[in-house]
């Protein structure tokens, strides 16, 4: 009779040069015993691992079933197993079991394995690659919970304490942390205040694994910052369960910030575009509206004066109707650089305020020195050249200045003062300037 750790060793040599994938500890286990012609259940093989019975039957043991079926090209079971290892063996009785593996020829794509259960690959749901931070100053546990979700496709590190825990972290961040309570120097409480206080780490979910099950060990779980708790001894489905759970949380968390990222930044680009009016590039009406209210409140507060300027230029519809909408639009925008060159200010504002009038908004600033300004105006405008006309029309401008606080005036009536001026400016042949 063939020994069971030579079949054995031929075993894992077919899987590895069929599929690349080495067998697990737990894969070994339930194979030797088999080997052997141990009349384990699997229930009894969970009991002697550490896991459960139904993560064992439904998951470890049909996949190492399935992947000799790949390996030797045929079905294979618990029943048939040693038969089908000891012909293969004897197959290859020339060979050490350490080469067996280079004798074996590639299976075609095509070959027929059939299996009760869900075929398993080698490589993982990209959902499961995931890395997860195990720390528990039981080396035991750490390696029962390394296997387990090793087997699930996970990254898994480890660490034997809270203080080397904090310092795997700050090197590398993991998605998620499976976080015993009761270890010595720094428990799990303390490591996951740390860690929450850490901008850089907060984010991370921490799921407790403990066995201590009294009610207010959940709560001060939960309070420090935990997002789940697990109590030992686990069960093998749930583990895996919560985890899912949570790396999904985590997951759709991330979506959400990077959407609300994306949408705050559109409303953004939005704003910015209503604020500025796309012909002239000075900013828009509803700007100018909301940029006047906030200085007049402003202005009460601290009382100081406050100097609205409209404008126009003489004539431009008779321009308009002879040379067409190009010379208007030629002709505003070389206006609102103008007014932009004049009006240097940080806190003055010039917009379009309406079809071919300028609105310009002037914060405490003296009224002489507002007189100047728009007299530099008016010379500026005559020399603008536009080739499809021989001269350039003047301007009309008027202007309102409040020192507020004056109870007596109101907003809506400082803006038609300053309107009004500014008909009488257009009305009285243009090229001047009317203040009220």
């Amino acid at each position: 009779m063939i020994d069971p750790e030579n079949l054995l060793e031929l075993a894992e040599s077919l899987i590895h040069a069929q599929t690349n994938i080495y067998c697990s500890d737990l894969h070994r286990k339930i194979l030797i015993a088999t080997l052997r012609g141990e009349r384990k259940t699997y229930e009894e093989l969970a009991d002697e691992s550490g896991y459960s019975p139904k993560y064992i039957k439904h998951d470890i043991a049909p996949k190492l079933w399935h992947l000799l079926s790949e390996a030797v090209g045929q079905k294979v079971t618990k029943s048939n197993v040693r038969a089908i290892l000891e012909e293969r063996m004897r197959q290859n009785r020339n060979l050490s079991p350490s080469k067996i593996a280079q004798a074996v020829s590639p299976i075609p794509a095509s070959a027929p394995i059939t299996n009760s259960s869900q075929p398993l690959t080698s490589t993982p749901p990209i959902s499961t690659r995931a890395s997860i931070l195990l720390v528990d100053d039981e080396p035991k546990n750490l390696r029962l919970l390394s296997e387990l979700l090793e087997e699930q496709g996970y990254e898994v590190r480890q660490a034997i304490s809270g203080t080397i825990a904090i310092q795997a972290i700050s090197l590398a961040a993991p998605d998620l942390i499976l976080l015993d309570i009761c270890m010595p120097e720094l428990d799990g409480y303390s490591v996951c205040q740390k860690l929450k206080a850490n901008p850089d780490s907060r984010d991370i979910p921490i799921i407790f694994v403990t066995g201590l099950d009294e009610p207010w060990n959940k709560v001060k779980a939960f309070s420090v910052g935990g997002v789940d708790y697990i109590n030992k001894p686990f069960k093998v489905i749930e583990v895996l369960a919560r985890i899912e759970n949570q790396l999904k949380i985590q997951q759709l968390q991330k979506e959400l910030l990077a959407q609300n990222a994306q949408l705050q930044q559109a409303l953004q680009e939005l704003q910015r575009l209503a604020a500025i009016d796309s012909l002239t590039q000075v900013s828009s009406r509803d700007r100018f509206d909301e940029y006047l209210i906030f200085n007049w409140h402003q202005a009460r507060e601290a009382p100081c004066s406050l100097t609205l300027i409209f404008c126009e230029i003489d004539l431009l519809e008779r321009d308009l109707n002879s040379t067409g909408n190009q010379v208007k639009e030629q002709l505003l925008f070389q206006l609102a650089q103008i007014l932009k060159n004049i009006f240097q200010r940080p806190s003055d504002l010039i917009a379009r305020y309406e079809d071919i009038t300028f609105g310009i908004i002037l914060p405490n600033l003296a009224m002489a020195k507002s007189e100047e300004m728009a007299r530099t105006l008016l010379a500026r405008v005559e020399k603008i050249q536009i080739p499809s006309i021989s001269s350039i029309d003047t301007l009309s401008i008027g202007m309102a200045t409040a020192f507020l606080p004056d109870e007596k005036i109101k907003l809506e009536t400082f803006v038609t003062n300053c309107a009004r001026a500014l008909e009488r400016a257009k009305s009285e042949g243009g090229n001047r300037i009317v203040l009220v």
